[in-house]
């Protein structure tokens, strides 16, 4: 069954032309005129493949592609820019920490054969004979790629909004393909999902995360690294057995490691999680519970179980520029955090706007691209001496 491909570009011209490529080697194609127009499409009807133009107005491809990475299904994406090679790959840099599955940057005029060629990898990665279907990897590379080369951990720094000072960096999964390339977390944790195998990818991160904290503490850089595990794990009861043996394994205080635990993925009402949780924290590893405000039962979660920080969902902030009533709700979650005693993250900060509007609302700590992109560890340590002895400045925050 042909792939359906969604064209989103404001150029009729373009998209015209996009389209005829497509419908000729027998692709289903849609299209539209702006992020704004494809978000409607999307809401109703699922794709393999996008393909978007980078700059548009309104809703931009940038705008898109974090659009994209929230959907509870994961379409490959094509990203067109008529900029240089730095723009295209900022923008693949983005997808990636979005875990979003990239076959190509492409620039204009756009070349048919490159085009073809870009799309011809989605046969190796999806389901034939599907619609909407989800980009996978199949259980015999996933396996051999989790114990070997194919899992690797990337650093993205967090910076205390007060001092300026280097607090930690968050962990984000990439996975590198027998064929080449990178996918996003997103087609990882589907296969482990379906295939039960939550457990063993969780654990491999820790593994891969303490490791590399421990080789860094070695060197003299100690570096709080923060993680997310999910309900899967929390349900397992020697789970804080498990995270307490890498700590000691690795010889990692457990106060250094931040175990963040997404708000919608929690059993508020599990006694297992709540017991889990307290164990770990009773033994010092701290605990955030992260994208605050998208679930249902926030309040109930942080009376019950010990959390030490909020980290806030990025949505609210990258519409606090120009929503009021974002920036209302945001500034909310940022005193209600103050006043259980908690700190509070503040992630997606992409902007000097984004950046003021954090540090009057007074949140603790942030995280974005504007400090700096996930990296392999080698690439995080250089930013982390560059940052300290003032070669890479960050507007609005170095000193």
């Amino acid at each position: 069954m042909s792939k359906k491909i969604l064209v989103v570009d404001d150029s009729v011209t373009m998209r015209d032309m996009l389209t005829t490529y497509l419908q000729a080697s027998d692709y289903v194609v849609s299209a539209a005129n702006s992020g704004e127009q494809a978000l409607d499409i999307l809401k109703t009807e699922r794709f393999d493949v996008i393909i978007t133009d980078l700059e548009m107005p309104g809703l931009d491809g940038f705008g898109l592609i974090r659009s994209i990475s929230d959907f509870d299904w994961d379409p490959a994406v094509i990203l067109l820019s008529q900029h240089n090679a730095n723009v295209m790959r900022s923008a693949r840099e983005l997808a990636l920490a979005y875990s979003v599955n990239v076959l190509g940057t492409l620039s204009k005029p756009i070349d048919r054969e490159e085009l073809l060629a870009a799309l011809s990898d989605v046969a190796d990665t999806r389901r034939s004979g599907e619609l909407g279907t989800e980009t996978i990897l199949a259980e015999s590379e996933f396996m051999r790629g989790l114990m070997t080369d194919g899992l690797s951990p990337v650093f993205q720094p967090k910076l205390d909004l007060k001092t300026g000072k280097i607090v930690g960096a968050e962990v984000f999964a990439r996975w590198r393909s027998q064929a080449g390339g990178y996918l996003g977390a997103g087609a990882v944790i589907k296969v482990a999902r379906e295939k039960g195998y939550m457990d063993v990818l969780t654990y491999r991160m820790l593994e891969l995360a303490m490791q590399q904290q421990g080789r860094w503490r070695r060197q003299g850089q100690d570096i709080t690294l923060s993680i997310n595990v999910t309900s899967e794990n929390l349900r397992k009861p020697d789970f804080a057995e498990v995270v307490s043996g890498l700590a000691d394994q690795f010889e990692i205080d457990p106060a250094m490691v931040r175990l963040e635990v997404a708000e919608q993925d929690l059993d508020v009402d599990g006694k297992v999680p709540l017991e889990v949780l307290s164990r770990l924290h009773l033994r010092g590893f701290g605990l955030a519970l992260d994208d605050f405000g998208t679930g249902f039962a926030s309040l109930l979660r942080l009376k019950k179980i010990p959390f030490d920080e909020l980290v806030i969902d990025r949505l609210f902030l990258a519409r606090a520029h120009e929503d009021e009533r974002a920036r209302i709700i945001l500034g909310s979650a940022i005193d209600l955090s103050h006043k259980l005693g908690l700190k509070c993250t503040c992630e997606g900060i992409e902007d000097e706007n984004q950046l003021v509007i954090v540090r009057e609302l007074e949140a603790d700590f942030g995280q974005g691209y504007m400090f700096g992109k996930p990296m392999s560890a080698d690439e995080f340590l250089i930013w982390v001496e560059d940052y300290k002895d003032g070669v890479l400045k960050v507007p609005g925050i170095s000193e």
